[in-house]
């Protein structure tokens, strides 16, 4: 596959001759050109710590998609980020997933990097790329895998809709860009084990019905870390309400215990009062182990309950129980969405309560503001030596999109 993207790349330079100079001009001339600026402040005490940790940093994308010629289109997208203000005054900045450093990298790439070709119903995109799907993801604008950077894939993806009312994606991905390296610069584009392979499928040939299923094999590279996971989810639509079904069944063979499952059901939709909108949410998982929910950032918010900033990683544990709530209040231009949400577990790491706000602000078509406020409590943090301890964290986040 990766010969026939060289062979194609070389063959679209090859028609750019005088007899199709107009054409490829018309092509280029077409092309779309989109970015953004932005910045994000964030703040946290990470499990009770008398001092918090605080970072601002700035950064933005640039990306272009040349029209269409031939059939064929090239894409790029550059992103940077860089790190203004920082203060690590509880001396655990970036040892936690509850803590900044997603948002402590300094550094640019060029994050997209694709031919695409399309004939007919079927579209073949080769190159650096981001993905969304629910097992193989980018992280996610307005989820708790957001931020400055977008971490993106090396891949081929297979695209095809002749089935009417059906999506299918076949891929397989060689090379993955984290966000953050080690080092805290951006990270490289490198092997993603020894590659993965994934089919996604997506119909809505039933009125109100929208069903997806996935799956993800991932051949590592010793036999102890291969992982696969399986994806199904189901959304139906009743009036103004949505009650959607999620069922994930996934080995990680690097895992004490391999095996994971995830039963999800969630409801959201309009309360019937004013504008008022509702969501509630809720997983539970096998006690067989985690649950392995997929490669990339955006995977972490994959499951239901997944939290507005501290993500899934609480109801992806084995045999834990998720119930979260919200409520959707628009004022002055201003949509409030206050939430709560707790997951139980019997033994080691048990409960874990959070609470917590968000404020959106669009001005005009192009500015965003949106200012993230929750409140975790752990119970039992170290089994028998610390029985729970409290996290705040605060995010803001200011965007221009153009």
């Amino acid at each position: 596959m990766k010969k026939f993207a060289k062979l194609s790349l070389v063959a679209s330079l090859a028609l750019s001759s005088s007899v199709f100079a107009d054409s490829l001009e018309e092509a280029f001339k077409a092309s779309k050109v989109s970015g953004e600026i932005r910045s994000e402040y964030s703040s946290s005490n990470f499990l009770g710590q008398s001092e918090s940790d605080s970072i601002f940093a700035v950064g933005g994308s640039l990306g272009v998609v040349t029209g269409s010629y031939y059939g064929f289109k090239l894409g790029a997208t550059f992103q940077t980020s860089h790190v203004v203000d920082l203060s690590n005054d509880s001396g655990v900045f970036g040892d936690s997933p509850l803590s900044n450093d997603a948002l402590d990298v300094q550094g640019s790439v060029l994050s997209e990097s694709y031919l695409q070709y399309t004939i007919s119903n079927t579209t073949l995109k080769a190159g650096r790329q981001y993905i969304y799907t629910p097992l193989v993801s980018t992280g996610l604008d307005g989820k708790s895998s957001q931020s400055l950077i977008k971490d993106s894939f090396e891949a081929y993806l297979l695209t095809n809709t002749d089935i009417p009312d059906t999506t299918v994606i076949a891929g397989y991905v060689s090379k993955y860009q984290a966000k953050r390296d080690a080092n805290g610069d951006v990270g490289n584009f490198e092997s993603f084990e020894d590659g993965a392979y994934t089919l996604y499928v997506k119909n809505t040939s039933i009125k109100n019905l929208t069903i997806q299923a996935q799956y993800f094999d991932l051949d590592g590279k010793t036999a102890a870390a291969d992982k696969d996971a399986l994806y199904f989810q189901a959304d139906y639509k009743i009036g103004t309400h949505t009650i959607s079904a999620q069922y994930l069944k996934s080995t990680d063979k690097s895992q004490a215990n391999e095996d994971g499952q995830a039963y999800g059901l969630m409801s959201s939709g309009a309360l019937g009062i004013g504008k008022l909108g509702y969501l509630v949410a809720f997983n539970q998982t096998s006690d067989d182990g985690p649950v392995y929910t997929g490669a990339g950032t955006g995977t972490s918010d994959t499951l239901f309950t997944a939290m507005p900033v501290n993500g899934g990683g609480v109801p992806a544990r084995a045999d834990t129980t998720t119930l979260v709530g919200g409520v959707v209040i628009p004022v002055a231009g201003v949509t409030l969405i206050p939430y709560v949400g707790q997951s139980s577990r019997d033994i080691g790491l048990g409960d874990v309560v959070a609470m917590g706000a968000i404020a959106i602000y669009p001005y005009g078509k192009h500015f965003l503001l949106k200012a993230n406020y929750e409140h975790v409590n752990l119970e039992n943090t170290v089994p028998g030596l610390i029985p729970d301890e409290n996290t705040d964290v605060v995010r803001l986040y200011l965007s221009y999109k153009f």
